[in-house]
């Protein structure tokens, strides 16, 4: 008679190489599974920035296309919301760096009414919400703050750099736009956000950066004229 092996177990160095192969496949999956998630929280990351990014620059520039709106032409007799040492109220009124008012006579009140219909057309003066807009960057902790007249809100974190360029009429730049802010014609913004976190791949921070150009209704150009 023959003895039957063909019911016997594995050697101990079958299980061995079994367990290796094992091992390193899946070793292979987790380090799959690893970079998947970290590209997914990299893009998402980077996602929130670009969303934040663009919604503070709409914001931004709506406000700055509306600088100086002025139908009854009050620009040239009110008092400027800054202490500076020109005389009347310019579109746009800077205080710093990054650090702007805008101003614009859109709305008027009707019967004293302050809801949003309740509200008319330009009246001559800027005590209506929106009228006077306040931009300010915050270097020291990278945040943006918007102020439209209900007190000043984080408009976007993380921001590494923000600044506005000025320009007159022939679109050169201004080199001391405090001084001259009612030559402003041109403003150009330049925004770069960052990520909170590096990248887990590269390990270096994600930034976006963000320009756009505007022309404002200065008291020298009209885009009604």
């Amino acid at each position: 008679m023959t003895n039957n092996n063909s019911s016997r177990g594995f050697t101990l160095v079958e299980m061995l190489i079994s367990s290796t192969v094992l091992a390193l496949v899946g070793a292979g999956v987790f380090t799959l599974l690893n970079q998947g998630q970290n590209s997914f929280r990299s893009q998402k990351d980077m996602t929130a920035v670009v969303q934040q990014a663009r919604i503070a620059m709409d914001l931004i520039t709506t406000s700055l296309r509306s600088a100086g709106n002025d139908p009854q032409d009050i620009f040239s007799s009110e008092t400027p919301p800054f202490s500076h040492s020109h005389s009347g109220l310019f579109p746009i009124e800077i205080s710093g760096s990054g650090h702007i008012q805008i101003n614009a006579d859109l709305t008027g009140s009707v019967t004293g009414g302050a809801t949003i219909d309740q509200r008319g057309d330009p009246d001559g003066t800027l005590n209506q919400r929106t009228e006077k807009v306040v931009i300010r960057y915050d270097s020291s902790g990278n945040n943006l703050y918007m102020n439209i007249g209900d007190g000043e809100e984080l408009l976007a974190k993380n921001i590494s750099s923000f600044d506005f360029i000025y320009y007159d009429m022939a679109g050169s730049l201004i080199s001391s736009p405090s001084s001259n802010e009612g030559d402003i014609v041109q403003v150009h913004v330049e925004l770069v956000a960052d990520t909170a976190d590096p990248d887990p791949t590269s390990g270096k921070i994600q930034t976006i950066t963000l320009e756009a150009a505007v022309m404002v209704r200065s008291k020298s150009f009209s885009v009604f004229e």
